[in-house]
């Protein structure tokens, strides 16, 4: 069986992003300066469609696919880097909604496809059985989006759950019923306003929970009404293909200041051109080409991704820790691409107000994300050509 995307033109997400990335970049400082995305932003984006792209059909989403989402992450998250990784975590997010029980989707959707779901996928607070549901205790951190979200998903472990051998799930809830602890004083991406949230003894219906496990291994029977197979996709591999796309595009944002700037640089001694210096080219050279080889590894996930949704195929085991382990290469190969110039950029890179700063510390960030730990994925990667088992269930 095929489904048919319900979305419009393949290149629009692009243009939506591209048609609003001016004004981004002018707010990016304001929200580095707020620790949380511009509201001016944040409007835009909701405006240009940005925030429905992978919420379901059915709910008046685009469900457009991960193609469409990391074609507009890479122009979004070079203009304003926070603004990429919210869009990025709202998004993955609202996809994810989609195969929570369709009651949850009613609730969490009945404001309109544009909402915005922070959150924090990791299973960091307790969920107790009562009468009718969960009652949910804890702090969780990195809720990155949190002040402009409207439910929030998160990660706990239950003290019983027998669909799964670990006992996480994973709930939704109105932001409304927890309380936000404004954590968030970071290296990088300060923007994304990742603060902590707190509940305190909230209940949480039965219909607004699903076992980890049948969530992330895409099996939720609750998807399957969607106009694509996308409930299908196992969700770290989909988390980290757009996590990539986003630091991928934070990358492109800080190599392109960094040749705006050194075209018109000049030595500060001998007032040569700096551009042509040897050096600076090779470098130019090389981080091109490492960001180009990221994206292309990306796209390249996407589409395997898209193919899924298309058609219903679920990803092998193998599969699953190849787009993972690729994701992961992609982040380290911008990491060292923005390393590389950072380096180059003088000591006028150094100060504060200095753009190409800023994206250098947001890179860093973003690569220590767990995700796409380097090592971790690497080994993931390794074992499985090896023909050993994947030594870990976090696949």
């Amino acid at each position: 069986m095929t489904r048919i995307h319900p979305q419009t033109e393949p290149d629009s997400p692009t243009a939506a992003a591209e048609s609003i990335a001016q004004l981004l970049r002018t707010h990016a400082p304001e929200s580095e300066r707020l620790r949380h995305v511009a509201p001016e932003s944040v409007r835009a984006m909701a405006n240009a469609g940005l925030f429905r792209l992978l919420t379901p059909a059915v709910h008046g989403g685009a469900e457009a696919g991960l193609g469409a989402q990391i074609a507009s992450l890479f122009v979004v998250g070079a203009a304003d880097p926070s603004a990429g990784w919210v869009q990025m975590v709202s998004n993955a997010h609202a996809w994810m909604v989609g195969s929570f029980p369709v009651q949850c989707q009613a609730e969490v959707f009945a404001e309109g496809p544009d909402i915005r779901v922070p959150g924090t996928l990791a299973a960091q607070g307790r969920a107790t059985r009562v009468d009718g549901g969960w009652r949910l205790d804890g702090r969780w951190q990195f809720a990155s989006g949190v002040d402009h979200g409207d439910w929030l998903l998160i990660g706990a472990v239950a003290d019983v759950l027998a669909e799964s051998p670990t006992r996480a799930l994973h709930v939704m809830v109105p932001k409304s019923e927890v309380d936000v602890d404004d954590t968030w004083f970071t290296l990088g991406l300060r923007g994304t306003g990742s603060k902590d949230i707190v509940a305190d003894d909230v209940f949480v219906p039965d219909h607004r929970s699903i076992a980890t496990k049948m969530l992330f291994d895409g099996h939720s029977p609750h998807g399957e009404g969607g106009a694509t197979f996308a409930n299908r996709l196992p969700v770290l591999v989909c988390l980290s293909v757009q996590l990539a796309a986003a630091v991928v595009g934070i990358g492109r944002g800080a190599l392109d200041l960094h040749i705006e700037r050194t075209a018109a640089r000049r030595e500060v001694y001998t007032k040569s051109s700096k551009a042509e210096d040897p050096g600076a080219q090779m470098r130019v050279a090389e981080s091109v080409t490492e960001l180009d080889l990221a994206r292309a590894l990306i796209e390249q996930a996407a589409d395997r991704c898209d193919e899924v949704a298309r058609t219903g195929e679920r990803l092998e085991l193998d599969d699953r820790a190849e787009l993972k382990w690729h994701a992961a290469y992609a982040v380290e190969l911008t990491r060292r691409s923005v390393d590389r110039v950072f380096a180059a950029a003088g000591a006028h890179g150094i100060y504060d107000d200095s753009l190409l700063q800023a994206r250098y510390r947001d890179v860093n960030t973003a690569s220590h994300h767990a995700i796409v730990d380097f090592d971790g994925n690497a080994r993931l990667y390794g074992r499985i050509r090896l023909g050993l088992d994947p030594g870990t269930p976090l696949v």
